[in-house]
């Protein structure tokens, strides 16, 4: 049974915004089992382990092929900002 976002994060929910947000919340959700992640949502507020963002940076990797590091999800613990990390990233290695 997965846990409810509202019982782990206080703030409203915000959905998240295009594709990279869309398709990170998703897995942050899967990976630990929440019912939904919104955009400005923390990593802290439901709080994810190391071994959790390993899972979800190697399934973004897998299923998207974006460069996404574990230690991003705590740098930049905001869904919002982990985003943006990984879309500048990824243009980076792409251009690269």
């Amino acid at each position: 049974m997965s846990k409810s976002r509202e019982q782990l994060v206080d703030n409203a929910f915000e959905e998240p915004d295009g594709e990279v947000e869309q398709s990170i919340a998703r897995v942050i959700a899967d990976v630990l089992d929440i019912d939904r992640v919104g955009r400005t949502d923390s990593y802290y507020d439901f709080e994810g382990t190391s071994l959790a963002a390993i899972k979800i940076c190697a399934r973004l990797e897998h299923e998207r092929g974006w460069r996404a590091e574990p230690a991003w999800l705590f740098t930049s613990d905001v869904v919002a900002d982990f985003a943006r990390k990984v879309q500048s990233e990824s243009a980076l290695a792409a251009e690269a």
